[in-house]
């Protein structure tokens, strides 16, 4: 699943943390099968957080500072990999 940054009002770290703490947040509010499919949002977003360089994306990619309107996401391909897509084109961070 492709799961849609805003970089609006703030950068790629800032968002991806937004999005990890209210799955968090949430996960302990639900149960049964909505619970499970949160537990696979958590553990993508916690990865991200873990294993980026958002200093070196931010550097590369100006539109992940922020301020930005660009149409980005974050979501793991048929192999495994995180990557984030800007405008419609993956970059692997």
């Amino acid at each position: 699943m492709n799961y849609k940054l805003s970089l609006k009002q703030h950068c790629i770290e800032t968002e991806i943390k937004k999005h990890y703490n209210r799955a968090v947040f949430d996960y302990f509010k639900m149960k049964g099968r909505d619970a499970r499919d949160l537990g696979e949002k958590i553990e993508l977003f916690r990865e991200a957080l873990e294993a980026f360089d958002f200093g070196k994306l931010r550097g590369r990619h100006p539109d992940l500072r922020g301020n930005s309107n660009a149409d980005a996401g974050l979501y793991r391909d048929e192999t495994g990999r995180l990557l984030i897509t800007i405008n419609g084109v993956d970059i692997e961070p």
